[in-house]
């Protein structure tokens, strides 16, 4: 088996996430870890007892240590060319959402990746879910009916991090979380021709630092003819945090209560039948497992930095839309 090595950029919870990810793997080595603060590298090499390189310089990490692979774990305001210095180095790509705040910092990226021939993959894990896996495969096999209608709902109730509540450093909820759903609907439901908006922060008014949105609601118009309705929350109930689909196709309607758990009634005919998929499968560790599987030749590319623009085109949509009235976006 061809080892596979790995360079993280990023040790904060999903940087932590996704090494405890690759170590499980057979065949991965993270040679070398890059945070700033560095300490928040130091921290995990001594939690877990590792001797591995750290770095809080992404660029000397480039320089000098050996990996075919970075991941990219970055707050969304970190990201000012870090991947396209390791695209032209033939490092292959793998980058959480949203995979930059801007569309010019985006395209950047997608140039350097398609430019350099590298792998890339986006921190979509929904797609990984049991629940999500099965109506896709109704769905590209021309078995679920037409999809006609996609809605979703996300729900928390959290301040998160400092950085988190600022907009110019995370984009917002939209961009920050409820961008998985948004992915969601192109996934399943394919190009999104046009997208309106509203946002607004109606209940942190009074928070210090708060600039995001903590309630959105979005309607998107896909290119098939179908349509889609998307809100999110972070007023609702401390604690828990909720994401919630549904879709409904000519022969079969498909209510999600997450990646891996959904009620799937058929309708073809005058029959009604219902099916219930339920799973515990860890999608973030299934989507690290297909990342080192197409590195290995083992594996189509799934969940491309294309993909990632795409994703980013639709929020920024929801959001220009939003500071317009609520004017449609064409995409």
């Amino acid at each position: 088996m061809k080892v596979i090595k790995v360079a993280m950029l990023g040790m904060g919870g999903m940087g932590r996430n996704h090494s405890d990810s690759l170590r499980k793997i057979p065949g991965v080595e993270i040679t070398a870890f890059c945070s700033s603060p560095i300490d928040d590298a130091k921290r995990y090499i001594t939690e877990n007892n590792l001797q591995t390189p750290i770095y809080d310089d992404f660029y000397k990490m480039l320089d000098e240590a050996s990996f075919d692979a970075l991941y990219v774990c970055l707050p969304p305001f970190g990201h000012n060319g870090q991947i396209e210095a390791a695209a032209a180095k033939g490092k292959h790509i793998f980058v959480e959402k949203p995979i930059a705040l801007t569309i010019d910092r985006a395209e950047s990226m997608v140039k350097a990746i398609k430019e350099n021939n590298v792998k890339s993959q986006v921190g979509y894990h929904m797609r990984f879910g049991s629940a999500v896996k099965h109506l896709k495969q109704l769905i590209d096999a021309n078995k679920s009916g037409t999809p006609t209608l996609f809605t979703a709902h996300y729900e928390c109730n959290s301040l998160h991090s400092p950085w988190w509540m600022d907009v110019d450093k995370s984009g917002g909820q939209v961009f920050e979380q409820v961008i998985h759903l948004y992915d969601m609907a192109l996934y399943l439901m394919g190009e999104a021709e046009k997208v309106s908006g509203h946002m607004s922060n109606l209940c942190h008014t009074q928070t210090p630092g708060y600039t995001v949105e903590d309630t959105s609601c979005a309607s998107i118009l896909f290119k098939s003819g179908a349509m889609g309705s998307i809100t999110g929350s972070n007023c609702a109930i401390p604690g828990r945090w909720v994401g919630r689909f549904k879709v409904i196709c000519g022969n079969v309607v498909a209510d999600f209560a997450d990646q891996n758990e959904a009620v799937f009634t058929y309708t073809n005919g005058d029959s009604i039948t219902e099916e219930k998929i339920s799973d515990n499968i860890n999608a973030k560790f299934e989507e690290n497992v297909y990342f080192i599987n197409v590195l290995r030749g083992e594996a189509p590319n799934f969940a491309s930095i294309e993909e990632g623009l795409d994703g980013l085109r639709l929020v920024r949509g929801v959001v220009d839309s939003s500071q317009s009235g609520g004017i449609p976006i064409k995409l």
